[in-house]
């Protein structure tokens, strides 16, 4: 087995990445870091013995530590490896149990947090309608606490297996090991079983910590639709009866206890809570308190005054009352146009209230901000109120690679990401260059550019987020930039497009195509002259952008994010979607495919002699008509294909990259063995789907040779990395990335 050493606070494995080894703790301490609850894993402890296809949690170094590395994916390389060290059995079984303990711990840890949430929720919400009542002031209505609905679990550990294994482990575990160990199929059946328990169980702690993540602005939150608000308010309007509030303290006082003590609260909402009991006053500003509306209040934060906030205030007036006309109407489609250009102007500007002069982010602006809300009259009452919760959980639309509008021109602005490609498929860089040759700036305009990251997010908004904007909404000729009611024909959450339902839907393809966002690079990392010149596969998951509106389309809008090819891709989707986000995402896993082949390949992406997914399909294409192992009814259906894609070849391929996925990895026969061929050698299945068509004729061949291909460069690549290590190189995490690609 491998040895890795990791310093404290480097990650073991992070949520969501892909499943290609396990490591076991020799020294050390690692944190199992759910969301609300952490497991501590010590010496001969086993990171991913719960996971299956992806890790479902985070794995932090606690300390230095060393980890033993070994490949497996299930239950095969498993045996494999201890009927290779069978010592190694007892060890893994122990580990295993005791895991499982802990992980019933954490989960009965969670329930008691789950269950103490919803009997206090319940317990404090009648204790201030009861004060309510009693001081005779009408009681806040549709507060978040009372449409909490219990949790029903899906994942969930039964009495009986926590009682079980609390016995295990309390007095009979050696004996329970002595007999196992004798058994190598009772052995592995005994790890498997306490495996599928765990992945079960932390399943559910996820399930749990969801809930809470979903539920907890019912007692307090930024917000101010919650209990302990409403409590404030009810104090308020009590003191000024000039009666004693007493009771209402002691409300207040538990509800803050409350929060503390689940500890699913931020530090810093619990210290501004306090604040605002110590004070119990509501200061505003004499502006805040003449808005009359949201658009209003908007217009304010932007920092309009006088004649400038009238006419916006009037065009967006205006504009209410037609928005809804069809595009025949003249006045609607003027004001269209309009509200579609000073949209923008609006944006930019509050934009850079929020980032130059740190104007505090309201929910009203965040509805601004990520949804491209205005005002109620937009939406209607219902509607607005929908969207005013989900700006309470924004998180839920947040990920190391994916990004509202907002915190992507929010990570532009802050140096993190560069801009993307403009309309015209220009960077940054070739758009200054561009406005060099035409004049509008000099050498030094453009230099100062280059490093302005103002500069950059003001391109970004101009360029990539008002082209973005209109193509995912889907219908172009009655695009405007703000969300309105007609767009949402469905509940939000129901069309809300979350980091996890992006990253199921990414997962989905990439559990078939495992090399989809793999690409060859040479490493980053230091590796000596022996690797200098040795190319890598590295996997680079794309960046995806959530567009501010309710629209019915994805893109891949650039392969890379910049010339270099270790940048990762960019997919731009609708915020709000009703279309199956599954099949957008594979759709767009196509072109990304092509693209990425394209700039690999450079000008030869189409020249045969070069043989690559580009130049083979393309010549296939280009001759169907006399290739003569091909049927007439095939050349049909080619040239059928060739005229629903407009002869756009990158089209066709996408549709046979959706059959390929969808059907063939399952044994469907959608495509004709040419392009079968193509995709196995280009787009090869995972080992989990090739084991399924391996006696199936039409893959057997394919599969053979490619998976006596890919053990050759494994044994290659294992023998130079052996060299490697006795010359004195240390194993990277990008060389022992690329070694498990060939055992995917």
């Amino acid at each position: 087995m491998e040895v890795i050493h990791l310093k404290a606070g480097e990650k073991v494995a992070k949520r969501k990445d892909k499943v290609s080894a396990w490591y076991i703790v020799q020294e050390g301490t690692v944190t199992l870091c759910h969301e609300f609850e952490e497991t501590t894993l010590g010496p001969n402890s086993i990171i991913g013995i719960l996971e299956q296809d992806w890790f479902i949690c985070d794995y932090e170094a606690n300390s230095d530590v060393t980890l033993y590395v070994f490949p497996c994916e299930g239950v095969n390389d498993l045996k494999q490896f201890l009927t290779a060290e069978p010592k190694m059995r007892k060890i893994f079984l122990r580990s295993a149990l005791l895991q499982r303990h802990q992980m019933f711990c954490a989960y009965a840890d969670m329930y008691h947090k789950i269950r103490q949430f919803l009997t206090s929720a319940d317990h404090m919400y009648e204790e201030y309608i009861y004060l309510c009542a009693r001081n005779k002031v009408e009681a806040k209505s549709s507060l978040d606490v009372e449409s909490i609905v219990p949790l029903e679990m899906q994942h969930k550990a039964e009495n009986w297996e926590i009682n079980s294994s609390n016995s295990l482990i309390r007095g009979k575990l050696d004996a329970y090991l002595k007999l196992m160990e004798t058994d190598e199929d009772l052995c592995i059946g005994a790890i498997m079983e306490a495996s599928a328990q765990m992945h079960r169980i932390a399943r559910g702690i996820r399930e749990m910590s969801v809930f809470l993540r979903n539920n907890r602005d019912a007692l307090v939150s930024e917000i101010r639709n919650d209990l302990f608000h409403a409590s404030l308010e009810l104090q308020s309007a009590v003191k000024a009866q000039g009666a004693d509030d007493g009771e209402i303290k002691k409300l207040i006082e538990e509800q803050l206890l409350c929060a503390e003590h689940l500890g699913i609260y931020t530090e810093e909402l619990l210290e501004t809570c306090k604040k605002e009991y110590a004070s119990n006053t509501e200061k505003k500003s004499a502006k805040e308190q003449v808005c009359q509306t949201d658009l209003e209040y908007i217009l304010q934060y932007a920092g309009y005054e006088n004649e400038k906030f009238e006419t916006m205030r009037d065009l967006f007036v205006s504009y209410e009352k037609v928005k809804d006309a069809d595009n025949k109407d003249e006045e609607a489609y003027r004001l269209r146009k309009q509200v579609g250009k000073v949209f923008y102007e609006l944006y930019w500007d509050c934009f850079m209230q929020a980032m130059e002069h740190k104007k505090k982010i309201t929910p009203v602006m965040e509805m601004f901000f990520n949804f491209a809300y205005i005002d109620q009259g937009y939406l209607g009452e219902d509607k607005t109120s929908e969207l005013y919760q989900l700006s309470a959980h924004l998180d839920m639309c947040a990920s190391e690679h994916v990004f509202t509008i907002f915190s992507w021109l929010q990570a532009v602005y802050e140096g993190k990401k560069e801009p993307s490609k403009n309309e015209f498929d220009m960077d940054y860089t070739a758009y200054l260059t561009d406005g060099l040759r035409r004049g509008e700036w000099t050498k030094d305009e453009i230099e100062r550019m280059k490093i302005d990251q103002k500069a950059k997010t003001k391109y970004e908004l101009e360029n990539m987020f008002v082209s973005v904007n209109r193509v995912t909404y889907g219908n172009i000729t009655m695009f405007s930039p703000l969300l309105t009611e007609k767009d949402l024909f469905n509940s939000l959450d129901k069309m809300l497009v979350t980091a996890e339902r992006l990253e199921d839907a990414f997962n989905t393809v990439r559990k078939v195509d495992y090399s989809l966002f793999y690409r060859p690079m040479f490493p980053q990392q230091t590796t000596g002259d022996l690797l200098k010149n040795e190319m890598i596969m590295k996997e680079i998951l794309p960046d995806v952008i959530l567009m501010p509106n309710a629209g019915t389309r994805a893109m891949m809008w650039q392969e890379t994010a910049s010339v270099r090819n270790d940048t990762p891709a960019r997919f731009m989707v609708p915020i709000f979607t009703a279309v199956d986000l599954q099949e957008a995402i594979l759709e767009n896993c196509g072109r990304y495919r092509w693209e990425m082949c394209r700039k690999i390949q450079g000008v030869r992406w189409n020249d045969l002699r070069e043989h690559s997914l580009t130049s083979d399909y393309y010549d296939y294409l280009q001759f169907y008509r006399k290739n003569r192992e091909l049927s007439p009814e095939t050349k049909d259906q080619i040239k059928g294909a060739l005229s629903r894609a407009k002869n756009n070849f990158r089209e066709v391929f996408v549709k046979d990259y959706q059959n390929w996925i969808k059907y063939e990895a399952k044994g469907g026969f959608r495509l004709n063995r040419y392009v079968r061929q193509i995709m196995f050698t280009y787009c090869p299945f995972a080992k989990l789907y090739r084991a399924d068509l391996r006696g199936n004729p039409m893959f057997a061949d394919s599969i053979s040779k490619f998976e006596t291909n890919n053990a050759r460069s494994h044994k290659r690549l294992q023998g130079l990395y052996e060299k490697y290590k006795r010359e004195g190189g240390e194993m990277t995490p990008e060389l022992r990335e690329n070694l498990n690609f060939y055992q995917m």
